[in-house]
């Protein structure tokens, strides 16, 4: 993996295996807030460059919650709701 920083951005690069895997390199890690069991969304538009974000919530998993009854450890707040939404496929 090589790293290298110019002005406010950060170039990271790593290697792909013949599976077609991926190790998401620390620093991408470390930014994104991800952790062992992390869900991440690939979002590919038709031109411009990838964008990577960590998953907070879907909606699916608000539906799911809220038919097991369970209680979430933390609140969402109407912003996250709106793009969990947004990100949904109807």
């Amino acid at each position: 993996m090589a790293s290298t920083s110019q002005s406010s951005s950060t170039t990271v690069e790593a290697t792909v295996t013949s599976k077609g895997q991926v190790t998401l390199p620390k620093e991408l890690r470390k930014r994104l807030g991800i952790q062992n069991g992390s869900r991440i969304r690939f979002n590919i538009p038709s031109s411009g460059p990838v964008q990577v974000e960590r998953i907070l919530y879907d909606l699916e998993d608000l539906w799911r919650m809220a038919d097991e009854g369970g209680k979430p450890d933390s609140v969402m707040s109407f912003e996250e709701m709106n793009e969990a939404k947004a990100r949904r496929h109807w």
